[in-house]
């Protein structure tokens, strides 16, 4: 909703949120909506522009300005005419440089270096940070007059932890989209898998999803994507909710670890099917072992109308469970 009306006017537009949250997928879309659509989207990486460099990005040059300078060629301003201009990452642009930018985005008109001439160009200014720009004025990082320029409008890019129900939405995207690039078929994700995916955390946000998509096109088995992802109780300290004061430090620590032991296992579980064999090869430890850390966690016994087979493979054979008899 905020895209499509910002889409509307000609105002500069400022996008925030963390690394990964899709803000020049939403720079794009904008242009795309807008009355510019037919001219060019040109993107400028702040900071990967060299001091030396920055006016002849952006202002273009004359042949002879400068040493290297063989032929003119125009900069970034003047190639956005009539179309956006996107500046990502304003947030880390070098303050010196900032006054320079702020003069151009007022006066609409650049000079190319070794020239006395002026050019007049009309852009669509897009800004996007991962900084919270106010402390930067507040501490002196970032020049108020130029964050009071680009701060017209503003759009926030939710982490994608805040916004689970739209993983399975991205994911199903990027399959199709990735499986069509790779000319591979892929088989669609489990429910459970799936549920799995909207429980985690992703400090990645799009751009972690994104590459879990790639691997799972390329690889075709969840087996083979499950160990990349670290579910949101791993991040943080584990501690009992309640702290005994008359229990010794050891045997709390253990009751901790096996607390958190018997979270994996039973998400490791779900994600599998309850199929014991794949969860124990996922998480690299013998049958034996997951049998035996299932009764040790206190997780029901998971029954077999017709037992295990001999050679390894249980797949069907292992009854269902429902995911209530865990909690």
């Amino acid at each position: 909703m905020q895209l499509n009306k910002a889409a509307q006017t000609e105002v500069p537009v400022l996008i925030t949120g963390e690394s990964g949250t899709g803000k020049e997928v939403a720079a794009r879309s904008l242009h795309a909506m807008s009355r510019r659509a037919g001219n060019n989207f040109l993107k400028v990486n702040c900071p990967a522009i060299p001091y030396h460099l920055f006016e002849s990005e952006l202002f273009g040059h004359m042949a002879g300005a400068f040493t290297g300078a063989k032929e003119a060629r125009a900069g970034k301003f003047e190639l956005a005419d009539k179309g956006t201009l996107f500046l990502d990452e304003i947030g880390e642009l070098e303050f010196a440089l900032q006054s320079k930018l702020l003069h151009a985005l007022q006066d609409s008109r650049v000079v190319r270096l070794g020239s006395i001439t002026e050019s007049t160009v009309d852009f669509r200014l897009i800004c996007a940070t991962n900084r919270h720009l106010e402390d930067e004025v507040a501490r002196g990082g970032f020049r108020t007059d130029l964050f009071y320029r680009i701060n017209v409008l503003r759009i926030e890019m939710p982490a994608l932890r805040d916004r689970a129900c739209d993983v399975p939405i991205l994911m199903n995207h990027f399959l199709q989209f990735y499986s069509a690039r790779f000319r591979t078929e892929y088989v669609p994700l489990s429910a459970s898998f799936m549920r799995l995916l909207e429980c985690y955390h992703w400090p990645g946000n799009i751009r972690e999803l994104e590459n879990l998509a790639k691997r799972y096109v390329v690889l075709g088995d969840e087996e083979h994507i499950l160990s990349v992802l670290r579910e949101p109780e791993s991040e943080q300290p584990v501690v009992p909710d309640l702290i005994d004061l008359n229990t010794p430090l050891k045997v709390q620590t253990k009751r901790a670890i096996q607390s958190m032991e018997r979270q994996i296992i039973l998400k490791v579980l779900q994600a599998h099917k309850w199929n014991r064999r794949k969860t124990a090869r996922s998480l690299d430890i013998s049958y034996r072992a997951l049998l035996y850390k299932i009764k040790e966690a206190g997780l029901p016994a998971l029954r077999s109308t017709r037992g295990d087979s001999p050679n390894g493979s249980d797949a069907g054979k292992e009854s269902s469970i429902c995911a209530k008899d865990f909690k």
